[in-house]
Protein backbone atom coordinates (compact mmCIF):
# COMPACT_ATOMS: atom_id res chain seq x y z
CA UNK A 1 0.00 0.00 0.00
CA UNK A 2 0.96 3.62 -0.35
CA UNK A 3 2.16 4.33 3.18
CA UNK A 4 1.32 8.05 3.13
CA UNK A 5 -2.14 9.17 4.19
CA UNK A 6 -3.93 12.48 3.72
CA UNK A 7 -6.86 13.80 5.75
CA UNK A 8 -9.08 16.69 4.68
CA UNK A 9 -12.76 17.55 4.59
CA UNK A 10 -14.46 20.46 2.74
CA UNK A 11 -16.60 20.72 5.86
CA UNK A 12 -13.65 22.49 7.52
CA UNK A 13 -14.50 25.54 5.39
CA UNK A 14 -17.78 25.93 7.31
CA UNK A 15 -15.85 27.53 10.17
CA UNK A 16 -16.54 31.12 9.10
CA UNK A 17 -13.99 33.59 10.40
CA UNK A 18 -15.26 36.47 8.25
CA UNK A 19 -13.87 38.70 5.55
CA UNK A 20 -10.27 39.70 6.03
CA UNK A 21 -9.38 37.17 8.72
CA UNK A 22 -6.02 35.55 7.99
CA UNK A 23 -7.17 32.14 9.29
CA UNK A 24 -9.70 31.43 6.55
CA UNK A 25 -10.93 28.54 4.37
CA UNK A 26 -8.55 29.40 1.51
CA UNK A 27 -5.72 27.96 3.59
CA UNK A 28 -6.94 24.37 3.65
CA UNK A 29 -8.70 24.59 0.30
CA UNK A 30 -5.49 25.68 -1.45
CA UNK A 31 -3.51 22.87 0.17
CA UNK A 32 -6.15 20.40 -0.94
CA UNK A 33 -5.88 21.65 -4.53
CA UNK A 34 -2.13 20.99 -4.40
CA UNK A 35 -2.55 17.49 -3.02
CA UNK A 36 -5.33 16.59 -5.48
CA UNK A 37 -3.31 17.76 -8.48
CA UNK A 38 0.12 16.45 -7.56
CA UNK A 39 0.01 13.60 -5.07
CA UNK A 40 -1.43 10.11 -4.90
CA UNK A 41 -1.90 9.59 -1.19
CA UNK A 42 -4.33 7.32 0.63
CA UNK A 43 -7.38 9.35 1.69
CA UNK A 44 -8.01 9.15 5.42
CA UNK A 45 -11.73 9.63 6.09
CA UNK A 46 -12.95 12.20 8.57
CA UNK A 47 -15.44 11.49 11.35
CA UNK A 48 -17.71 13.44 13.66
CA UNK A 49 -16.80 11.98 17.03
CA UNK A 50 -18.79 12.28 20.22
CA UNK A 51 -18.16 15.39 22.25
CA UNK A 52 -17.29 13.18 25.23
CA UNK A 53 -14.07 12.28 23.42
CA UNK A 54 -12.93 15.87 23.91
CA UNK A 55 -12.79 15.19 27.66
CA UNK A 56 -9.46 13.46 27.02
CA UNK A 57 -7.90 16.93 26.78
CA UNK A 58 -10.51 19.60 27.58
CA UNK A 59 -12.66 20.62 30.54
CA UNK A 60 -16.35 19.70 30.25
CA UNK A 61 -17.55 23.22 31.10
CA UNK A 62 -15.49 24.65 28.25
CA UNK A 63 -16.75 22.00 25.81
CA UNK A 64 -20.37 22.71 26.75
CA UNK A 65 -19.80 26.47 26.53
CA UNK A 66 -18.49 26.15 22.97
CA UNK A 67 -21.25 23.73 21.97
CA UNK A 68 -23.96 26.19 22.97
CA UNK A 69 -21.91 29.33 22.46
CA UNK A 70 -23.18 30.63 19.13
CA UNK A 71 -26.83 30.13 20.11
CA UNK A 72 -26.11 32.00 23.34
CA UNK A 73 -24.58 34.97 21.53
CA UNK A 74 -20.90 34.05 21.82
CA UNK A 75 -18.94 35.30 18.80
CA UNK A 76 -15.36 34.98 20.01
CA UNK A 77 -13.13 33.16 22.49
CA UNK A 78 -10.92 35.34 24.72
CA UNK A 79 -10.40 37.94 21.97
CA UNK A 80 -11.65 38.85 18.52
CA UNK A 81 -9.00 36.82 16.69
CA UNK A 82 -10.67 33.53 17.70
CA UNK A 83 -14.05 33.51 16.03
CA UNK A 84 -17.13 31.50 16.98
CA UNK A 85 -19.46 31.22 13.98
CA UNK A 86 -22.63 29.18 13.57
CA UNK A 87 -20.75 26.01 12.56
CA UNK A 88 -17.51 26.49 14.47
CA UNK A 89 -18.26 23.95 17.20
CA UNK A 90 -19.15 21.21 14.72
CA UNK A 91 -16.15 21.92 12.50
CA UNK A 92 -13.72 22.02 15.43
CA UNK A 93 -15.22 18.82 16.86
CA UNK A 94 -14.87 17.06 13.51
CA UNK A 95 -11.30 18.25 13.00
CA UNK A 96 -10.19 17.14 16.46
CA UNK A 97 -11.95 13.78 16.50
CA UNK A 98 -11.01 12.90 12.92
CA UNK A 99 -7.43 12.52 14.12
CA UNK A 100 -8.55 9.13 15.48
CA UNK A 101 -8.80 7.87 11.91
CA UNK A 102 -5.20 8.85 11.25
CA UNK A 103 -4.20 6.63 14.16
CA UNK A 104 -6.23 3.80 12.60
CA UNK A 105 -4.34 4.42 9.35
CA UNK A 106 -1.08 3.85 11.24
CA UNK A 107 -2.40 0.74 12.98
CA UNK A 108 -3.32 -0.63 9.54
CA UNK A 109 0.24 -0.22 8.30
CA UNK A 110 0.51 3.41 7.20
CA UNK A 111 3.76 5.17 8.00
CA UNK A 112 3.29 8.88 7.35
CA UNK A 113 0.31 11.22 7.19
CA UNK A 114 -0.54 14.85 6.58
CA UNK A 115 -3.64 16.24 8.26
CA UNK A 116 -4.98 19.35 6.51
CA UNK A 117 -7.04 20.61 9.45
CA UNK A 118 -8.82 23.77 10.47
CA UNK A 119 -9.33 25.40 12.77
CA UNK A 120 -5.78 24.91 14.06
CA UNK A 121 -5.36 23.66 17.60
CA UNK A 122 -2.08 24.13 19.44
CA UNK A 123 -3.14 27.24 21.43
CA UNK A 124 -6.27 25.51 22.79
CA UNK A 125 -5.73 24.81 26.48
CA UNK A 126 -7.62 22.56 28.88
CA UNK A 127 -10.14 25.26 29.82
CA UNK A 128 -10.17 27.58 26.81
CA UNK A 129 -9.36 28.14 23.19
CA UNK A 130 -7.46 31.14 21.85
CA UNK A 131 -5.19 32.20 19.00
CA UNK A 132 -7.51 30.93 16.21
CA UNK A 133 -7.77 27.55 18.03
CA UNK A 134 -10.90 25.97 19.55
CA UNK A 135 -9.99 22.35 20.36
CA UNK A 136 -6.46 20.95 20.48
CA UNK A 137 -6.15 18.63 17.48
CA UNK A 138 -2.67 17.32 18.18
CA UNK A 139 -3.41 16.67 21.85
CA UNK A 140 -6.48 14.68 20.84
CA UNK A 141 -4.40 12.67 18.38
CA UNK A 142 -1.83 11.96 21.08
CA UNK A 143 -4.50 10.53 23.38
CA UNK A 144 -6.04 8.47 20.58
CA UNK A 145 -2.55 7.16 19.82
CA UNK A 146 -2.04 6.08 23.40
CA UNK A 147 -5.39 4.31 23.49
CA UNK A 148 -4.33 2.44 20.35
CA UNK A 149 -1.07 1.24 21.89
CA UNK A 150 1.38 4.00 20.94
CA UNK A 151 2.23 4.54 24.59
CA UNK A 152 4.88 7.23 24.31
CA UNK A 153 4.25 10.22 22.06
CA UNK A 154 6.76 12.77 20.84
CA UNK A 155 5.16 16.08 19.82
CA UNK A 156 7.30 18.49 17.81
CA UNK A 157 5.96 22.00 17.27
CA UNK A 158 7.78 24.26 14.79
CA UNK A 159 5.07 26.92 14.48
CA UNK A 160 6.53 30.39 15.00
CA UNK A 161 4.16 30.75 17.98
CA UNK A 162 4.53 28.69 21.14
CA UNK A 163 1.94 25.91 21.45
CA UNK A 164 0.92 26.95 24.94
CA UNK A 165 -2.21 24.82 24.81
CA UNK A 166 -0.36 21.62 24.00
CA UNK A 167 2.19 22.36 26.71
CA UNK A 168 -0.63 23.04 29.18
CA UNK A 169 -2.35 19.72 28.49
CA UNK A 170 0.78 17.56 28.87
CA UNK A 171 2.82 19.59 31.36
CA UNK A 172 2.56 16.98 34.13
CA UNK A 173 2.71 13.96 31.83
CA UNK A 174 5.83 11.81 31.37
CA UNK A 175 4.32 9.78 28.52
CA UNK A 176 4.21 12.74 26.10
CA UNK A 177 7.33 14.76 25.29
CA UNK A 178 6.58 18.26 24.00
CA UNK A 179 9.36 19.94 21.99
CA UNK A 180 8.79 23.47 20.69
CA UNK A 181 10.77 26.03 18.73
CA UNK A 182 9.17 29.48 18.54
CA UNK A 183 9.78 33.20 18.30
CA UNK A 184 10.39 34.64 21.77
CA UNK A 185 8.72 38.02 21.24
CA UNK A 186 5.53 36.78 19.66
CA UNK A 187 2.09 35.50 20.62
CA UNK A 188 1.18 34.15 23.17
CA UNK A 189 4.05 36.16 24.72
CA UNK A 190 4.30 34.95 28.30
CA UNK A 191 4.77 31.21 27.75
CA UNK A 192 7.43 29.00 26.23
CA UNK A 193 10.55 30.03 28.13
CA UNK A 194 13.55 27.73 28.47
CA UNK A 195 12.85 27.13 32.16
CA UNK A 196 9.40 25.66 31.47
CA UNK A 197 10.36 21.97 31.53
CA UNK A 198 7.32 20.30 33.06
CA UNK A 199 5.80 19.76 36.48
CA UNK A 200 5.52 16.78 38.81
CA UNK A 201 5.95 13.56 36.87
CA UNK A 202 6.28 15.66 33.73
CA UNK A 203 9.50 17.41 34.75
CA UNK A 204 11.98 17.01 31.91
CA UNK A 205 9.34 16.16 29.31
CA UNK A 206 8.86 19.69 27.96
CA UNK A 207 11.61 21.42 26.02
CA UNK A 208 11.20 24.97 24.71
CA UNK A 209 13.67 26.66 22.41
CA UNK A 210 12.60 30.30 22.01
CA UNK A 211 14.58 32.30 19.46
CA UNK A 212 15.12 35.96 18.71
CA UNK A 213 13.61 38.00 15.89
CA UNK A 214 14.83 37.61 12.30
CA UNK A 215 16.22 34.12 12.80
CA UNK A 216 17.72 32.51 9.67
CA UNK A 217 18.04 28.95 8.43
CA UNK A 218 21.34 27.76 9.89
CA UNK A 219 20.60 28.63 13.50
CA UNK A 220 17.02 27.39 13.26
CA UNK A 221 17.95 24.03 11.77
CA UNK A 222 20.54 23.47 14.50
CA UNK A 223 17.80 23.46 17.15
CA UNK A 224 16.61 20.08 15.89
CA UNK A 225 19.89 18.51 16.98
CA UNK A 226 18.36 18.88 20.45
CA UNK A 227 15.42 16.56 19.88
CA UNK A 228 15.14 14.19 22.87
CA UNK A 229 17.47 11.24 22.34
CA UNK A 230 16.56 9.49 25.59
CA UNK A 231 12.79 9.46 25.11
CA UNK A 232 11.80 6.09 23.61
CA UNK A 233 8.79 7.27 21.62
CA UNK A 234 6.33 5.09 19.67
CA UNK A 235 4.94 7.79 17.37
CA UNK A 236 5.80 11.34 16.29
CA UNK A 237 3.16 14.06 15.90
CA UNK A 238 4.20 17.39 14.41
CA UNK A 239 2.43 20.72 14.85
CA UNK A 240 3.29 22.02 11.39
CA UNK A 241 2.98 25.78 11.57
CA UNK A 242 4.30 27.45 8.45
CA UNK A 243 4.08 31.01 9.76
CA UNK A 244 7.83 30.94 10.39
CA UNK A 245 8.52 31.37 6.67
CA UNK A 246 10.22 34.43 5.22
CA UNK A 247 7.13 35.74 3.39
CA UNK A 248 4.74 35.40 6.33
CA UNK A 249 3.25 38.56 7.81
CA UNK A 250 2.92 37.80 11.53
CA UNK A 251 6.52 36.99 12.38
CA UNK A 252 9.99 38.26 11.61
CA UNK A 253 11.55 34.80 11.04
CA UNK A 254 13.46 34.47 7.80
CA UNK A 255 13.23 30.73 7.10
CA UNK A 256 13.58 29.78 3.43
CA UNK A 257 12.08 26.80 1.64
CA UNK A 258 15.52 25.22 1.57
CA UNK A 259 15.80 25.66 5.32
CA UNK A 260 12.32 24.21 5.81
CA UNK A 261 13.23 21.15 3.72
CA UNK A 262 16.32 20.48 5.82
CA UNK A 263 14.35 20.84 9.04
CA UNK A 264 11.60 18.48 7.84
CA UNK A 265 14.26 15.95 6.84
CA UNK A 266 15.80 16.14 10.30
CA UNK A 267 12.42 15.47 11.92
CA UNK A 268 11.62 12.54 9.63
CA UNK A 269 15.10 11.05 10.11
CA UNK A 270 14.69 11.38 13.87
CA UNK A 271 11.41 9.45 13.72
CA UNK A 272 13.45 6.33 12.90
CA UNK A 273 10.71 4.98 10.63
CA UNK A 274 8.13 5.12 13.39
CA UNK A 275 4.72 6.53 12.39
CA UNK A 276 4.83 10.29 11.87
CA UNK A 277 1.99 12.74 11.23
CA UNK A 278 2.14 16.42 10.32
CA UNK A 279 -0.90 18.42 11.47
CA UNK A 280 -1.49 21.85 9.98
CA UNK A 281 -1.27 24.74 12.42
CA UNK A 282 -0.25 28.24 11.22
CA UNK A 283 0.66 29.68 7.83
CA UNK A 284 -1.31 32.59 6.40
CA UNK A 285 0.40 33.75 3.22
CA UNK A 286 -1.38 31.35 0.87
CA UNK A 287 1.38 31.10 -1.75
CA UNK A 288 4.03 30.53 0.90
CA UNK A 289 1.79 28.10 2.78
CA UNK A 290 1.10 25.93 -0.26
CA UNK A 291 4.78 25.86 -1.22
CA UNK A 292 5.74 25.00 2.35
CA UNK A 293 3.30 22.10 2.46
CA UNK A 294 4.60 20.96 -0.94
CA UNK A 295 8.16 20.93 0.46
CA UNK A 296 6.91 18.88 3.43
CA UNK A 297 5.04 16.37 1.27
CA UNK A 298 7.99 15.95 -1.08
CA UNK A 299 10.19 15.08 1.86
CA UNK A 300 7.57 12.74 3.32
CA UNK A 301 7.63 10.71 0.10
CA UNK A 302 11.29 9.80 0.55
CA UNK A 303 11.69 6.42 2.21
Amino acid sequence: MNKIGYLYDPFFSMHDTGIGHIENPARTESIDELVTEKYDFIPIPTRMGDKEELLMVHDDEYINWIEKGYDNGVRMIVSSDTIVSEMSYEVALKAATSTKNAIKFFKDGGKRAFLNLRPPGHHAQIITGEGFCIFNNIAMMARYAQKAGFSKVLIIDFDVHHGNGTQDIFYEDNTVFYFSTHERNNYPYFTGSEDETGKGEGVGFTKNIPYEDFIEDEEFISFFDELPKNFDFDIVLVSAGYDLMKDEQISSAQITFSGLQKMIKKIIDFSKNRPIAFLLEGGYNIDSLVKSVDVTLEEMQKF
